[in-house]
């Protein structure tokens, strides 16, 4: 089954493409066998890049006046919007306002733009700052001048559009993209963006209210001669008749979604706001995740928009695979499963969820290459993530994980190569850099010998040096590294987009500094990577950051009963106990331990310890009971007791064994049993290698 037929009666189902032009020879459109698979599968597309303001933005051409920014459409947009008209497939247009991609020459008095120049000392030290010079506002053009540079513009678009019968091809505009962005602390949440600066808080407003204009003067001046329609026929004009979107991503995340609600409802300026004049058509969730985020977070958005919204659109999905080794596809297919799953059943609920697009067709060609996104790989092949798509929709089975063997050694990265060997690549280590870049080795800098861990330019925050410790889910480590950067801070966290504290901190400067850490590695996920990156004084592109003799030690596998998930699973045969965590009983008598409660004394408890298969571990753990014998064992299929205590009679009672688990089984668990029928209540479990 392909994807368009699977989702017929659900929304509509689309790709981002590009096309091939000038060096980029991968891109999809112009490629006979990527545009077969993209008539096959999807019954929606989007340009990437081609319709962006960057290259239809008109202010070099002759039409150009102060007050009049003409619409000069690209070719290669042309080349796309013919193709996907010729061949029938819907459009998604993207983008008519933007921060980015977008000429700073049409915020400019005459189109000439004045920058402020960087720093000559911070320049010799980052020469890529030169590219994010911003822009004098002494050049800027006053706000009725930009008002309508923005009306013109897309008057002139939409005109263009509508003339040459792309009108019934283009269901969708995001009318304004990305316009939100907290860290940016203006008063409304708004991005501080030129934007903001020229017009002001309500250029969203005005925006849409261009857009929704010239819709309706482009209907009534081409319904008829065009497309032959009567534009007084209400049903036959909403087949040229697009939805208008307000676009943003990291849309799921509370603060941000509060702000895109409150800026899409906020009147002022003597006009009223975009929802309340009826000026919204949809609202567009990125949807740009990964396979560990929280789904419940992203159904919750998709709803709180639902409430207000029209329509709503996913127009920019992709999910990231975090995991490293040979189950990578099959969890990111689990969670794209799921996620559709939702998706469906909110549909099915009411949520007026129209379209859903994939930001890209290919992995090779994401604009997150590396992160393997999407559902089709490089020669085309369909991942397991399609078959989740599929099944989503039909029921079906993805099946379960391949079993991996973890290993425990000590890491030690001292970034060096042998005599005579060939260095091999930093990823081959497990060290990638996140966002656009990789790891590289530089000898310019070395806390010792002559080679450390660098990156190509950083240009956020958010882009740093990662390192995979899944191998530890579950277990404590040592952390040892040394760090370098001119940056304000130096800190590791892990790598989370969202929800992630930052673990250790140094000052940066002109020294190297150590950053050491134990860490319990979270047990409820699959894939776990450390982040090393930087606070800087400044926005812009970061300092460069070093990291050299970096090293990871097993501690061993530690459980309180602190956090969410623990180790423990109910056991036994008939008799099933309940188990909880409290805080009501606990060794140190400020945490908690889990309380085991039975009406029969064979409903137990287990504890999973499959990390160790095939090894022989130490483990200690604390029991209180009423009962006046503890055991502890090995299940399995012939299940070992590997040591039988008397309990304390008023307290804690602290146990200690050694065993060896069977190898090549599946799982390890050691079993915790009493002779009678009491409560019993424990802590404080350590496993370590013997």
């Amino acid at each position: 089954m392909v994807l368009k037929e699977a989702y017929k009666d659900l929304f509509k189902i689309g790709t981002a493409v590009e096309s091939i032009h000038d060096m980029f020879q991968n891109n999809e459109i112009g490629n006979p066998e990527k545009e077969a698979l993209i008539l096959r599968e999807f019954s929606s597309m989007t340009c990437a890049n081609e319709m962006k303001p960057a290259y239809n933005m008109g202010w070099s051409s002759p039409e150009a006046r102060e007050d009049y920014l003409p619409y000069v459409i690209n070719p290669n947009a042309k080349r796309m919007l013919d193709w996907a008209k010729a061949n029938g497939l819907k459009m998604r247009a993207h983008v008519m306002v933007w921060h980015s991609q977008c000429p700073q020459e049409a915020f400019c008095k005459g189109y000439k733009p004045v920058t402020i120049p960087t720093d000559p000392e911070l320049l010799k030290q980052n020469p890529h700052m030169r590219r994010f010079e911003r822009l004098d506002p002494v050049c800027f053009v006053d706000r009725d001048t930009m008002l309508k540079r923005l009306e013109s513009y897309i008057h002139s678009m939409l005109n263009y559009l509508y003339l040459n019968g792309y009108a019934e091809t283009i269901y969708a505009w995001d009318v304004v993209n990305e316009a939100i962005e907290l860290a940016d602390k203006t008063e409304t949440g708004l991005r501080n963006s030129y934007w903001y600066q020229v017009i002001g808080d309500d250029f969203i407003y005005w925006a849409f209210r261009y857009a929704n204009e010239a819709v309706a003067e482009c209907i009534a001046k081409y319904a008829e001669t065009v497309y032959d329609i009567n534009p007084a026929d209400e049903e036959a004009v909403k087949r040229i008749k697009p939805v208008l979107v307000y676009n943003d991503y990291n849309e799921f995340q509370p603060d941000k979604k509060k702000a895109i609600i409150d800026n899409l409802h906020r009147e002022g300026h003597g006009h009223g706001s975009v929802v309340g004049e009826g000026l919204l058509g949809g609202i567009g969730m990125q949807g740009h995740i990964s396979d560990n985020n929280d789904i419940d977070e992203y159904i919750t958005a998709l709803r709180d928009y639902a409430a207000f919204a029209p329509e709503v659109h996913i127009t920019e999905l992709d999910v990231k695979c975090t995991c490293s080794n040979v189950n990578r596809e099959y969890y990111q297919a689990v969670f794209y499963k799921e996620l559709f799953e939702r998706l469906i059943a909110e549909k099915k609920n009411g949520v007026n969820l129209t379209s859903v697009t994939l930001w890209g067709l290919t992995d090779d060609n994401s604009w997150i290459r590396g992160a393997d996104p999407l559902v089709f790989r490089k020669d085309l092949s369909p991942k397991k993530s399609h078959d989740a798509l599929i099944f989503a929709v039909t029921g079906g089975d993805l099946g379960e994980p391949e079993y991996v063997v973890r290993d425990f050694s000590k890491r030690v990265f001292d970034f060096e190569t042998p005599e005579g060997q060939e260095a091999k690549k930093p990823e081959e280590f497990g060290f990638k850099m996140r966002g656009f870049g990789e790891c590289i080795y530089t000898t310019d800098e070395a806390h010792s010998g002559k080679t450390a861990l660098t990156t190509t330019p950083r240009f956020g925050e958010w882009m740093g040096i990662t390192y995979d410790i899944s191998d530890f889910i579950g277990q404590t480590i040592q952390i040892n590294a040394w760090v370098k950067s001119a940056a304000k801070e130096i800190n590791v966290s892990l790598d989370r987009e969202f929800h992630a504290p930052v673990l250790a901190t140094v000052v940066g400067g002109e020294e190297w500094k150590q950053l050491q850490l134990s860490l319990k590695v979270p047990s409820d996920q699959y894939s776990v990577r450390l982040f090393f990156g930087t606070k800087e004084e400044q926005q812009g592109p970061c300092s460069p950051l070093f990291l050299d003799d970096f090293t990871i030690e097993l501690i061993g596998q530690e459980e309180s009963f602190e956090d969410e998930t623990n180790i423990a699973a109910i056991r036994g045969a008939g008799h099933l106990p309940f188990i909880f965590v409290t805080d009501k009983e606990s060794v140190d008598g400020k945490g908690h331990s889990l309380c085991v409660t039975r009406q029969e004394k064979d409903a137990t408890i287990s504890l999973d310890v499959s990390a160790y298969i095939g090894k022989t571990i130490d483990v200690t753990m604390f029991v209180k009971t009423a009962d006046k014998v503890i055991r502890v064992g090995v299940d399995g299929s012939e299940p070992v007791c590997l040591v039988e205590v008397a309990a304390a009679a008023d307290g804690w009672t602290e146990i200690h064994t050694t065993a060896t688990l069977p190898d090549g089984a599946l799982s390890a668990k050691l079993s915790v049993e009493t002779d009678g029928r009491a409560d019993f209540f424990v802590d404080d479990i350590f496993v370590r290698l013997v």
